[in-house]
């Protein structure tokens, strides 16, 4: 094929050299040789050569328009330029053979450019192609990968939790000192290699950029003592003094991701035990104010061999990927302290590696603290879980056992169901008996009806929901993403096996949160709303039809009947033939998305002189930026999912007073 090539491209040539031939024998003889027709006109030659030009410069430009290569531009305008020369009387006037030789050559430099240009993008168009399958290549493997952490996710994680589970439970019973021993060194197994699919998991996750960090309340002295458990039995192995210090400055109720720092934690305490033969491990938490806000600094040093430069600068700056963090390479739990270091950052935290000279290292890490939590009480779990009622729905009999007993010795009334249809009966039957459940901890992955879908149903249904907290269960890649989860009314997913901490600080944290919002005692039904009157008029713009059952239903309990849109041209639509006094919109919709339909309301009422339509946001975003933006494109306030009884009511409520207080300004008006 290449030679075919080249000898189009010889023939090519000579073709073009042609004129040139056929002009030197007439100029030196001073008439055309007897070979050659007597009415062969050097005009006629030299135009043969433009023609030439022009087909270039057509090709070209065909080219420019298929691939926008500012190269065949150029080459077009330079295979025009003798031509355009010759047209406006601007060509030099030599003798015909010196015209002949100047056109040829020129033609001939363009014709091999273009030869050469086209090679080259052939090869760079290969080469995109090339880069392009080996993305999407990529891309397979890696979408791949997920799905397989994502059913070894699901399928060790839950044995995994009856494991830690039982162990815990079976550490707070009456043993002797050599069973007391032994469970413990089951447990701590169990935690090893709970860190172990974990790093594996976030390792994926980190790459892939789908980590998100939780934001909640929790208890930092609780989580400190509990990682040093782990390690405690291990130290005694390993013949170490385990010390730990958490100043007095420190606040004990933080907010944040216990999770991702509990991780953290271990992974820098079990480097630190595998670097250390003999001496001291030593944890110590203190308080930094150093600059305008409040740090958390927390740093783990040992005694044992230090990090040399090669190794800390690798920690400390080399990007992470899972190809340089094999055993062979990166041994000796570095691979743990990479996932670190990314978690770290991912909290706006700064992460650091202190070394000796002969033995020893330090590793730290200081976390941005927000002012408020220096000055707020501590958090109690155990008063805000008193006697309130928990279901706890799962398939796992082990996993719901566990959960169970978790419950009951926090205080809490808990009981089981083994799928949703069961769940659903039981809500119904303590509903009829006025023993209305408090919150529902139910499992993502359970046969015929999911998390997902039993949420739906006890958030759309009026009888059964009254600001019932729903926290879902699920493995790290398997449980749907946290938009999703709000659309269905969950409030917080964990991933199993969930720490004991983990799951008693957040139900402390919200079930207070709604306390905080409801009258009565835990599981009393609350108090009535106030009647709504029958021309008070809801609209609901969602698409997404799990929200927008939701959302209904618990209109529904309110004794209101909402007008029901899909997306935000069909909401504008609606507001424009119908005054309503409380619109819900949801931000992010087909066709026209919530942002901009309150734009183009806004506009529509101030150029027709209307009434101004209360649109409060409805979406699943947290963030203030949200807020904000909700604000400048006309709403009236803003509502994150997953949305409660309680807060629904007082909304309804608020814009009910509204809706008397300008009817009674206008009757007053009108007398």
């Amino acid at each position: 094929m290449r030679w075919l090539r080249i000898a189009i491209t010889l023939v090519a040539s000579l073709l073009l050299a042609l004129p040139m031939l056929l002009l030197a024998p007439r100029e030196e003889a001073g008439g055309p040789p007897s070979w050659l027709p007597a009415t062969l006109e050097p005009a006629l030659l030299l135009g043969a050569m433009g023609g030439v030009l022009l087909m270039l410069a057509a090709y070209h430009l065909i080219r420019f328009a298929h691939g926008r290569d500012p190269r065949n531009l150029l080459q077009s305008a330079l295979c025009l330029l003798p031509v355009g020369l010759g047209i406006a009387g601007l060509w030099p006037d030599l003798p015909l053979l010196a015209n002949a030789g100047l056109l040829c050559a020129a033609t001939l430099g363009l014709f091999f450019y273009s030869v050469r240009l086209r090679l080259t993008q052939r090869a760079q168009l290969h080469a995109r192609a090339s880069a392009s399958r080996a993305e999407a290549t990529s891309r397979a493997e890696q979408e791949a990968k997920a799905q397989l952490l994502a059913r070894i996710s699901h399928d060790i994680r839950t044995p995994m939790n009856g494991v830690l589970g039982m162990t815990e439970l079976l550490l707070g019973t009456p043993l002797s000192a050599k069973q007391r021993d032994y469970v413990q060194t089951i447990h701590n197994s169990g935690n090893e290699l709970l860190l172990l699919i974990n790093e594996i998991l976030d390792l994926s996750a980190l790459e892939s950029g789908e980590i998100e960090l939780e934001e909640v309340q929790f208890d930092l002295h609780a989580l400190i003592e509990e990682c040093l458990d782990i390690f405690r039995a291990r130290a005694e192995r390993q013949g170490l003094e385990l010390i730990g210090f958490v100043q007095p400055q420190v606040p004990r109720t933080l907010s944040g991701d216990p999770a991702r720092l509990r991780q953290t934690l271990l992974n820098l305490l079990d480097h630190a035990f595998q670097q250390t033969d003999e001496g001291e491990v030593m944890l110590v938490a203190a308080l930094e104010r150093d600059s305008d806000r409040p740090r958390l600094r927390i740093a783990v040093q040992d005694s044992g061999r230090p990090l040399s430069p090669e190794q800390r600068e690798a920690l400390e700056r080399t990007p992470l990927n899972s190809r340089d963090y094999m055993p062979p390479r990166h041994g000796e739990g570095h691979f743990g302290l990479a996932i670190s270091r990314q978690l770290i950052a991912l909290m706006h935290g700064e992460f650091g590696i202190e070394s000796g000279q002969q033995q020893g290292s330090t590793l730290w890490f200081s976390l941005p603290l927000d002012p408020a939590c220096l000055a707020q009480a501590a958090l109690d779990p155990d008063l805000q879980l008193r006697e309130a009622r928990v279901l706890v729905v799962d398939d796992n009999e082990t996993c719901r056992k566990v959960l169970i007993q978790q419950c009951t010795s926090w205080g809490l009334l808990a009981e089981g169901a083994a799928h949703g249809k069961a769940a659903l009966a039981q809500l119904r039957s303590k509903a009829n008996l006025g023993e209305y459940f408090d919150a529902v901890i139910l499992d993502y992955d359970m046969p015929d009806m999911n998390g997902l879908q039993l949420a739906a149903k006890i958030k759309a249904d009026a009888y059964l929901n009254h600001d019932l907290l729903l926290i879902m269960l699920g493995g790290q890649n398997q449980a749907p993403s946290k938009l999703v989860a709000r659309n269905a009314g969950i409030c917080r997913i964990l991933a199993k096996p969930v720490a004991g901490y983990t799951l008693k600080s957040t139900l402390a944290e919200e079930l207070g949160r709604v306390r905080r919002g409801l009258a009565g005692p835990p599981g009393s039904r609350p108090a009535a709303a106030r009647q709504m009157p029958a021309d008070f008029r809801v609209l609901v713009a969602e698409d997404n039809s799990i929200s927008t059952k939701v959302i209904q239903g618990m209109l529904g309990k309110l004794d209101l009947e909402p007008d029901l849109v899909s997306n935000g041209r069909d909401a504008l639509r609606a507001m424009q033939n119908q005054q309503y006094d409380l619109v819900l919109m949801d931000c992010e919709m087909p066709v026209l998305d919530g942002f901009a339909a309150t734009e183009q309301l806004r506009a529509w009422e101030a150029a027709r002189q209307r009434p101004r339509t209360p649109v409060v946001a409805l979406t699943a975003h947290i963030l203030g930026e949200h807020k904000e933006r909700a604000l400048k494109a006309g709403m009236d306030g803003h509502v994150a999912k997953p949305v409660e009884l309680s807060q629904l009511r007082e909304l309804v409520e608020h814009w009910l007073a509204h809706k008397e207080q300008q009817q009674a300004q206008r009757a007053a008006r009108s007398l």
